[in-house]
């Protein structure tokens, strides 16, 4: 496992203590949603974490959903997730999109040499970076793992969010699940083209959560003049969307 020191480190900690903390930390810094996705989502059902990293929205969603599946490519983060949940998520070491097969996901490098494991994607969408370290995943559509009853779906995977969602169509079509997708964190060029089109091809309103309310994403994202909520007055990286 080629994870920082630190975090290998995490993998002694209590899992209720390493995640109510980093719950709390999300929280304040951008995803104010995992303070209150009892409001935000009906309980029961199955819920999906795309992007699933450590395991956070997994494991805040084990409270509220009857059954939580994670989908993580990064195969140290799979890892990780697997171990610290202990069996309240199913960890697939896969990554989604709108096809199945296989594909390079890349993972930048600091110019310390240092792994950035959060910012892992399919798309070099971090060109910031010099340096990635590569890993070959395997690559599914959501559609095909034949999930019912799916009430929540969560995405955070830098740039491909569409991706996601084209290859849960039938999924979508079928439930309606609440959406969540991080799409104001700088990988979109254009965020509010993003959500208009999102919201126009399956049928959805929406949001933002702000200071605990929810206000319509549209007319926010276009007032922040850029495709990232950072240093804005904007609190949360993310998109609620609502089935009409």
């Amino acid at each position: 496992m080629t994870l920082p020191l630190r975090e290998k480190l995490m993998l002694l900690v209590p899992p209720s203590l390493f995640y109510r903390r980093r719950m709390a930390e999300e929280a304040r810094a951008g995803e104010p949603e995992l303070a209150q996705l009892s409001q935000l989502l009906p309980r029961g059902g199955t819920a999906i974490d795309v992007g699933a990293n450590q395991g956070v929205f997994a494991y805040a969603l084990s409270d509220i959903a009857d059954r939580v599946v994670a989908f993580e490519p990064n195969p140290d983060y799979a890892a990780f997730a697997r171990w610290m949940l202990r069996g309240r998520a199913e960890v697939h070491p896969c990554a989604l999109s709108n096809r199945s097969g296989r594909a390079t996901f890349y993972v930048p490098l600091s110019d310390e040499g240092m792994v950035l494991h959060l910012a892992g994607n399919l798309k070099q969408t971090h060109p910031q970076f010099r340096n990635v370290k590569t890993y070959e995943v395997d690559v599914r559509t959501l559609d095909s793992f034949g999930l019912t009853d799916v009430r929540f779906i969560k995405a955070d995977v830098e740039g491909s969010e569409r991706e996601v969602l084209d290859g849960a169509r039938a999924v979508v079509a079928r439930d309606r699940p609440v959406i969540l997708l991080e799409l104001l964190s700088g990988t979109h060029a254009d965020p509010h083209a993003y959500t208009a089109a999102i919201c126009e091809r399956f049928g959805y309103d929406a949001y933002i959560v702000q200071h605990g309310e929810k206000i319509p994403a549209l007319p926010a994202i276009a007032a922040l003049g850029k495709n990232t909520s950072w240093g804005t007055g904007i609190d949360t990286r993310n998109v609620l969307f609502l089935p009409r």
